[in-house]
Formats: C-alpha cells, structure tokens, sequence
C-alpha cells in the first residue's frame, strides 16, 4: 500500500541525497545525473510512491510535439498511417516510445520524463498492462486519448468489439449456420473478451450455445491458424462456417510495401492468419464457401487474399481514420472549455462478398 505520507524529505533520506536532488528527479530529471535518477527512483519504490508528488500538469505554450506510446504487435499500422498524415498537416511533431516488460520504477522514471518533455499531449495504441499506474499520474500529464482500447478512465477512440463479433456471428447465423468457430488473440486481451461476448451473444440468440471446442485462441498469424484449422475439421461436428478475427491482418509491414505511391495495393503479409487458413482448406480439399463459410475482419475495403480465392466475407475496420479520429480528440482536450464527446466510437461494416454459402 503506497504510504501517503511520503514527502521529498523522505525520499531523500532513503536516497541518500538532497531535498533539492530529489526535487530535481522528480520535476526536471533533465538537469540530475543518471546516478541520481536511479538512487532516488529507487528510494521512492521502496518508501511506496504516491504519484501526489508530482505537481498537477499546467498547459504551457504549446510544443507542437505528441508522444506515441505504441503497444501494437506490430508497430507501423494503418493506425499510425492515420495518426502520422493527420499530424503532418496540422504541424505537429510525434515522439514514439514502446516499453514492454518495464518494472514499476522504471514507468515512474519514464513518466517523470515524459512530464518533463513538454509534450501537447499523449496517444497511448491498444492496451497495456500500465493504465492503472498512468491513472494515478494523469493530473500530471498532459491529455492522454486511448486509442483502439476503450476505458471508463481516460478519453478514447475505439471499436465495439462485442457488437463486431456480434455483427459477424450474426450474418452467419442469418445464413443458416449454427456450427460457427471463431478464432481469437491472446484470451488475457480485453479485446478477445468482448470479441467473445458478442459471438456468445449472438449464438445464444438462437439458443444455440457456443462449444469450447469451436472458440481457439493465441491465434495471430499463419502458423497458428493453419493448425487450428485442421483441428476443427476432424472435430466430430465440425463447423460450417469460421470467423477470423486476425490481427496481423490489421497491421500492415513496410516490407511488404503495401502502399505504393500513397495507393493502396491490395496485397497483405502472408503471415496472416487468413492466409493459413485459406492454405490448410487447399490441403484438405475443403471447398470454399461450399464446404465451409468464411468471415475475416480486414483494414481497408480493397483487402484480399494472396490467393486467387474471390474475396473474403470481411468486417471492415477503418484502421486510418482511427488514427486520424485520435488526433482530433487529443487537440480538442487541449482546450480547457472543450465539453464534447470524449468518448469517440468507430463505426465497422459488413463488407458481403464470396465467401460464405446460406445453408438450407
């Protein structure tokens, strides 16, 4: 429990330094040695911190300048392309930070940093592992928007998760299918839960109840979907119809050059896990749609298989305005009068294509 009582006299005493010392750490790391930093780091860990030492955060001149702290499996997405090209034409300047597997202490110190950056404000990608810490920090930074998580505590542009599993479990179902698998990411994910709420929801809308055995999970790339797929179809009822919530997919690789001149190229990584299920089908001659249905979730309309395979039934997730949408949140929240909405939904679609068979 942090100790409420905490004082920069006690942390200089548990640090072994001077008052000043710490108050320098604390509000202007810049001007302390790097020794310094971690002895009175260090001390505050021990004392158990309480983030009210830090001053609440006052709007200075604006900098220009906003910090990225990207969580993404794969940093460079469509939601980066929106942030970055909205940001160039405003003139603003972003800073990137990725910290994964950090202690306590070592976010205290990044934070203390990042107070004393004089950053307009923060965009912080998916979730991450830190909120509680950042909440107890937030009346000293300045304005953080959530991007592609949605949180009670902070300002946030995100999708309904559970409405687009909802949405995709739902056209299958309206097709005739009751047998429906779904493939999903890591099950400790916020976003995995509420992917499986909606597909629960909708299944038991038709008192069809989901089966353990048609939801697999960790289920990111070709590999992992390849083999999940042989799985479910030597099941003994196997599904008709499978939902590919892939992530990879919603990322794109600069190798892979998907944007050529600013054009979209209407190729992806054939890593995704799209891809390995498309592969294993081929192997096990399973026809597509009229052995079995597919519905994938996919980042800009023009998306389609590395395969010759017509498209893919797709929720279509609008990646770029994401990005460009967080933006505009966070300048807003600069204004101390701002009273809009800060809570910013975006809206997904069904994008109807060639993939799935209407059952008898």
């Amino acid at each position: 429990m942090p100790n409420s009582k905490i004082t920069l006299t006690k942390i200089a005493k548990k640090a072994g330094v001077s008052v000043t010392s710490v108050s320098r750490v604390v509000h202007a790391p810049h001007l302390t040695s790097r020794e310094t930093q971690e002895r009175v780091h260090q001390a505050i860990g021990l004392l158990g911190f309480n983030a009210s030492v830090f001053k609440p955060y006052s709007q200075l001149p604006y900098s220009k300048k906003i910090l990225i702290i990207d969580n993404q499996l794969i940093t460079g997405s469509l939601i980066n392309k929106g942030i970055e090209s909205k940001a160039k034409e405003l003139g603003y300047k972003l800073l990137y930070l990725r910290f994964f597997y950090f202690n306590e202490q070592e976010i205290q110190q990044i934070i203390s940093y990042t107070i004393n950056h004089q950053v307009d404000g923060i965009l912080l990608i998916n979730d991450s592992p830190y909120l509680l810490a950042l909440q107890q920090y937030q009346h000293a930074l300045p304005p953080i928007v959530l991007v592609n998580h949605f949180s009670l505590y902070f300002p946030c542009v995100y999708f309904d998760h559970l409405s687009n599993a909802y949405q995709a479990t739902q056209y299958l179902t309206d097709k005739g299918h009751r047998k429906i698998a779904i493939l999903l990411g890591s099950l400790d994910k916020d976003e995995t839960q509420h992917l499986v709420q909606g597909y629960q929801q909708a299944l038991k809308r038709l008192n069809s109840l989901s089966s353990d055995n048609y939801m697999v999970y960790d289920c990111i790339n070709y590999s992992a979907s390849y083999k999940a797929l042989k799985r479910l179809m030597q099941l003994p009822f196997p599904p008709t119809a499978i939902i590919c919530c892939d992530h990879l997919n919603l990322n794109y690789i600069d190798r892979e050059k998907l944007f050529v001149d600013d054009k979209f190229d209407e190729t992806i990584s054939t890593d995704s896990a799209i891809c390995g299920v498309i592969d294993q089908c081929r192997i096990m001659n399973i026809n597509i749609p009229a052995d079995l249905s597919l519905v994938q979730f996919i980042h800009h309309k023009g998306h389609k298989p590395y395969s010759p395979l017509n498209h893919i039934c797709a929720v279509y997730k609008p990646l770029v305005e994401m990005g460009e949408e967080a933006i505009s949140l966070l300048l807003n929240l600069q204004h101390p009068d701002y009273r809009g909405n800060n809570k910013r939904l975006i809206s997904t679609e069904i994008s109807n294509r060639h993939s799935t068979a209407t059952l008898l």
